[in-house]
């Protein structure tokens, strides 16, 4: 489709208008497939709106996949559910702020077998779903413990006491806090011994308490590991040497409220801040998996330079954050992009370079894609220059055919501007964007990437423009076939999507309309002339070729010379087989036309349609003054 250059201009093998179409199946376009709600339970089903939807792998085994929602109602109840054979409610950690934007902002990655979460909560605190329950990430800090006077011992002098808190499974240390303040103090008097008691816990899931001790508050032992029912330690150490040297102070800080989450094969990366705007512009990560500690997916050091500034400030908050391609990240603005590259030392781990200021990304528009030829390449939205995407090519301009569409985004909607993915099986990706006066999506935008071509001005062809509730997606996320089935998860996934109203967790590809709402499928072609508008010509009669499918129907259309008369020439086509054949041939005899200098044809739908149809070719027999 082609909706920016003159129409008489538009390639010969482009259209005016592709609506409800797709380029996959056929060669001359396909009607493209509906929608059907799926079954929810009753603590979503009473929610009025879908603003977040995830895959999540448990483990490696595909067939174990899991679907996440987030059910919302007004701007103070949300409820998350978890899709594995069966819906189970999951109680979310922290209460989630859902007033204006942050509803819609909910971001999160799976790695290790965990979901890391990234929303706006009354705390800064990323969460994560370990298995089990969510929670906040990491270990929080605990009050300093106090002490006392235990008699009889041979101490003297100031001590320094501070605590950890653990979480233990079996005897391998899932997740460490970071250490408490020090707490002084000085045994009374010869032969004494000190009582340490433990502060009140945070619970944050700790199982145990660490004492360290120090006799110069600088250098830390851990003396003993103590379950958090026993509340005191006895200390009667003379010199801290027999326990084991304590992690540095910020080995185990907690990772803050990000608004943008990836993964770099074994570690964490997060970008921007919900609470904290001079970190907007701040990506950061965590240790590699098999560094030393524990707990490595949900902590980070900050004596090892663990998060870049980029351009604090400068070009607005950050606005997405994309996986990696050919070893490096990009993260956006809304008007810049940064590459991020790994610098090969566990300090400063990551190089940031600025690409361009000239061009950036809004939120929701990030998707990772492939090229025309298969390459990995990241493809977002600029409110100003419309699809873009960056690759092994660099940064290319991609939506120059769809001009007259994307150019009425509602750029400020107060819900959901963007929305997408990239659908691998069909090699398209989908935007879904708020035009006009909308808040939330109302036209998608979909992509053929094997069908678009490198130009002078940017990569174009390949475009098709969707309507109806298959176009109003809140929230995106590429799920099994088989989610009705109480089984294992299809290795075949189509797009999910959350909607506003009922019905609105949706599967696509399926069925000829949107969860029993009908849309209309059109194509009409670029205005054609036979040599020159200066040339009268007719038509004589037409033939249309499509897949042979029962029930299947089109209207075929003829305008001439850009709708000088009010009626057009119409046939109507169904493409139910005459006999085995796995092609249809129908023929138009009836089509005819005369004194054209222009002719326009439109196939669209035959009222309320039943079947998909898929059409292949279209001739016309055209007269001239020179014959036939």
């Amino acid at each position: 489709m082609n909706n920016t250059d003159p129409a008489i201009g538009v390639p010969t093998d482009q259209s005016v208008l592709a609506q409800n179409v797709e380029y996959v199946d056929s060669m001359l376009g396909e009607r493209r497939l509906g929608t059907s709600a799926i079954t929810l339970p009753s603590f979503l089903s009473d929610r009025d709106r879908v603003p977040f939807l995830f895959r999540h792998l448990p483990t490696a085994d595909e067939t174990a996949a899991e679907l996440w929602a987030l059910g919302v109602t007004g701007t103070a109840t949300a409820k998350l559910g978890r899709k594995t054979t069966v819906w189970s409610e999951i109680t979310i950690s922290d209460t989630p702020l859902l007033t204006g934007l942050t509803q819609y902002r909910w971001q999160a990655v799976t790695l290790h077998g965990k979901i890391h979460f990234a929303y706006d909560s009354d705390v800064d605190r990323l969460h994560v779903w370990d298995g089990t329950a969510m929670r906040r990430s990491g270990m929080g800090i605990s009050a300093a413990p106090t002490a006392a006077d235990a008699g009889s011992g041979s101490l003297s002098g100031a001590r320094y006491g501070r605590v950890r808190y653990v979480e233990i499974s079996g005897s391998t240390v899932v997740r460490r806090g970071e250490a408490s303040a020090s707490r002084t103090f000085a045994p009374s008097g010869a032969g004494a011994s000190i009582t340490w008691t433990k502060p009140a816990t945070i619970s944050e899931g700790e199982t145990h308490w660490e004492i360290e001790l120090s006799l110069d508050n600088s250098t830390f032992y851990r003396m003993s590991r103590i379950v958090v029912g026993t509340t005191t330690y006895s200390d009667t150490d003379t010199v801290y040497t027999s326990g084991t040297l304590s992690a540095d102070a910020g080995d185990y800080t907690v990772l803050p409220s990000a608004r943008y989450l990836t993964t770099d094969e074994d570690r964490l990366m997060w970008a921007g801040s919900w609470e904290d705007d001079a970190q907007a512009s701040r990506v950061g990560w965590t240790p590699v998996f098999n560094a030393t500690g524990d707990g490595n997916d949900e902590r980070y050091a900050t004596d090892t330079d663990p998060t870049l500034d980029l351009d604090t400030y400068e070009h607005g908050p950050i606005t997405g954050i994309s996986a990696p391609i050919f070893g490096a990240i990009w993260a956006f603005k809304r008007s810049a992009i940064y590459r991020l590259t790994r610098s090969g030392s566990p300090n400063a781990a990551y190089d940031a370079s600025k690409v361009t200021d000239a061009v950036g990304a809004m939120h929701g528009s990030v998707i990772s894609g492939v090229d025309e030829v298969g390459q990995p390449c990241i493809y977002f939205i600029d409110d100003e220059q419309g699809p873009c995407r960056v690759g092994i090519g660099g940064i290319k301009r991609c939506g120059e055919d769809l001009r007259t569409t994307w150019s009425g985004m509602n750029v400020d909607a107060t819900a959901v501007a963007v929305s997408g993915l990239y659908y691998p099986r069909k090699r398209q990706v989908m935007w879904n964007l708020a035009t006009g006066a909308s808040n939330t999506p109302d036209t998608r935008l979909v992509l053929h990437v094997d069908k678009s071509r490198p130009f002078a001005d940017g990569v174009r062809k390949g475009w098709t423009v969707w309507t109806g509730d298959a176009a109003k997606a809140l929230s995106m996320c590429l799920f099994a076939d088989n989610i009705e089935a109480n089984a294992a998860r299809s290795f075949s996934l189509v797009p999910f999507i959350g909607l506003t109203g009922l019905g609105y967790i949706q599967r696509c590809e399926t069925g000829v309309n949107d969860n029993g709402v009908t849309y209309v499928a059109t194509i009409t072609t670029k205005p054609i002339t036979m040599k020159s508008t200066m040339h009268q010509f007719g038509i004589r009669a037409a033939s249309l070729m499509g897949k042979a499918t029962t029930a299947a129907a089109v209207d075929v259309s003829c305008v001439r010379n850009f709708g000088l008369e009010t009626t057009a020439t119409v046939s109507s086509v169904t493409f139910t087989a005459s006999g085995s054949e796995t092609e249809a041939i129908k023929p138009l005899d009836d089509f005819k036309g005369m004194e054209m200098a222009v002719a326009q044809f439109t196939f669209t739908d035959i009222t309320v349609p039943t079947a998909q149809w898929q059409l292949n070719r279209f001739d016309v027999l055209g007269v001239s003054g020179q014959g036939a």
